[in-house]
C-alpha cells in the first residue's frame, strides 16, 4: 500500500489518543496496527498494517475473513485504512510554513517544529468512518480518558459485529439507533451523553444526517464547523476536535488538558489565557491549531526541542 512522503506509521497512530480506544490495536515494538473493519456488503474483515522496512517503506496489508477475500472486500479494506490514516490529506502547505517561519521562530517565540515538517508529522488517526469519530468525540467531553476508554469498550463489546480472529467491530449508526436511553446510561456508561448519542444515531440511521459527506474538503469551513456544533452535546471542544479529524487545523481545541500542558511545555507559572495562546499560534493560519497540537505533543515521538522564547 503506498503512502506519501514523508511517512512515519507510529506518528499517525500516536498522534492523539485514538489508537488507545476499541478496536483500534497497536503493537509499538512490532509496530502493527490492527482493527476489525465492516465493509459494504455487511462482512466484518481484520486488517493489520506495517511498515515495510520502517518509515519511508510504504504498508504492508494483511486482510483477514471467514472465508475467502475478495479483490473487493481488500480494496475496500485499503480504502477504509486509508482513510483512517489520512493518506489523502496535502500537509505540504504546513511543512512549508514551518520553514517560512524559522527565520523569525525565536523572535515571535514559536515553537521549534522542525522535526514535524522533516518527519512528515501532522496527519491524525481517524476512524474508518465519520459516524465513529462523532461518538468517541462526544465519549471524551467532561470526563477522563479512562471513562471514555470504558464507554466505547462497552459499545464496542455490546454492540460491535464478531470479528476473524476475536474481537468486535466498533458499531454502525442502526445498532445503536435501536436501544433505548437507559441502555446507554447504564450498559454503556456514558451518563448524561445518552441522550445525545441515541440522537445522533437515530439521526445517521434515518438517513437525515450525512456525517459521512463532512469529509469532503468542499465543504466550506465555516459551513461544517455549524452542521458539527449542531449536534446534540458538542460545545467548541468537541466542535474544533471533530474538525481537527476533518483535516481542518484553524481551531486551537482548547481543553482541560492541553491549556496546562503548553504551560509546562513553556516553563510559565501560570496557565496563559486563550486569547494569548491564539495570538501565540496566529502566525500559522489555517493550521494553528495543529502546530499548537504538535508542541504540545513533541515530546510523545522524540526528545523535546528547545523552549519557545516567551513573546
Amino acid at each position: 500500500m503506498q503512502v506519501p512522503e514523508p511517512f512515519d506509521l507510529d506518528l499517525v497512530v500516536r498522534s492523539h489518543g485514538w489508537y488507545d480506544l476499541a478496536p483500534w490495536s497497536w503493537d509499538r515494538e512490532r509496530r502493527i496496527l490492527a482493527r476489525p473493519l465492516v465493509i459494504s456488503r455487511g462482512r466484518t474483515l481484520r486488517v493489520e498494517a506495517a511498515e515495510r522496512g520502517g518509515p519511508g517503506g510504504g504498508l504492508a496489508l494483511r486482510v483477514t475473513a471467514e472465508g475467502r477475500v475478495t479483490a473487493a472486500d481488500a480494496a475496500e479494506a485499503r480504502a477504509q485504512l486509508g482513510a483512517a490514516l489520512s493518506l489523502a490529506e496535502d500537509l505540504a502547505p504546513f511543512w512549508r510554513r514551518i520553514r517560512e517561519l524559522e527565520p523569525e521562530r525565536e523572535r515571535l517565540g514559536l515553537p521549534d517544529l522542525r522535526w514535524a515538517a522533516a518527519r512528515g508529522a501532522g496527519r491524525m488517526l481517524r476512524s474508518p468512518t465519520v459516524f465513529e469519530d462523532v461518538v468517541k468525540m462526544l465519549c471524551t467531553t467532561n470526563c477522563s480518558w479512562g471513562l471514555t476508554r470504558v464507554a466505547v469498550k462497552n459499545l464496542v463489546e455490546r454492540l460491535g459485529a464478531p470479528a476473524p480472529l476475536g474481537g468486535r467491530a466498533f458499531p454502525g449508526a442502526e445498532a445503536l439507533a435501536a436501544r433505548p436511553e437507559r441502555f446507554f446510561r447504564e450498559a454503556i456508561r456514558v451518563g448524561y451523553r445518552a441522550p445525545f448519542l441515541r440522537a445522533i444515531a437515530r439521526e445517521v440511521a434515518a438517513g437525515r444526517l450525512d456525517v459521512e459527506a463532512w469529509r469532503d474538503p468542499a465543504v466550506p469551513e465555516e459551513e461544517l464547523q455549524r452542521r458539527i456544533r449542531a449536534l446534540p452535546g458538542f460545545g467548541p471542544y468537541a466542535t474544533e476536535g471533530l474538525l481537527r479529524l476533518l483535516g481542518r487545523h484553524r481551531h486551537l481545541s482548547l481543553d482541560s488538558w492541553v491549556r496546562p500542558a503548553l504551560r509546562e511545555r513553556r516553563g510559565l507559572k501560570r496557565v496563559p489565557s486563550d486569547r494569548t495562546i491564539a495570538r501565540w499560534f496566529a502566525p500559522y493560519g489555517e493550521w494553528a491549531g495543529l502546530a499548537l497540537w504538535l508542541e504540545v505533543t513533541a515530546a510523545w515521538h522524540a526528545p523535546e526541542p528547545a523552549r519557545p522564547r516567551r513573546a
